[in-house]
């Protein structure tokens, strides 16, 4: 195994090297039962209990928002980009450049900004 250049030696020394990565938010298992849209034979409807597994999506926010490899693909404000100089040729390549996302955010900062100040009026 050294001639291959790798890290580890072993089985016992690879999964030591496996345990000590970076883990990301905790998964958890939930049992819930979930009522069919089938008939049993007895005429009543069928459930089931089924395992539903999930992460905090607080949680999981914060490790994507925190993680430095993804520091410079992070957008938060919407842009509108342009082919050209004289910004004629719109690009539409992600996200924050879409229209939805501009609308949605100015409407919003619009919106609180009338309710700011009709309680600073009170």
């Amino acid at each position: 195994m050294r001639k291959s250049g790798l890290s580890f030696d072993n089985a016992r020394s690879f999964l030591k090297r496996v345990d000590s990565l970076y883990t990301s938010p905790a998964w958890t298992c939930e049992m819930i039962d979930v009522e069919g849209d089938l008939v049993g034979e007895d005429g009543a409807v069928k459930r089931e209990t089924v395992e539903l597994w999930r992460r905090d999506p607080v949680e999981y926010m914060e490790e994507l928002i925190g993680n430095p490899a993804l520091r410079d693909m992070m957008a938060y404000v919407p842009e509108h980009a342009y082919t050209d100089a004289k910004g004629e040729s719109r690009i539409y390549d992600e996200m924050w450049t879409g229209d939805w996302w501009w609308e949605t955010q100015v409407s919003t900062y619009h919106r609180f900004r009338r309710m700011r100040m009709r309680l600073m009026r009170r």
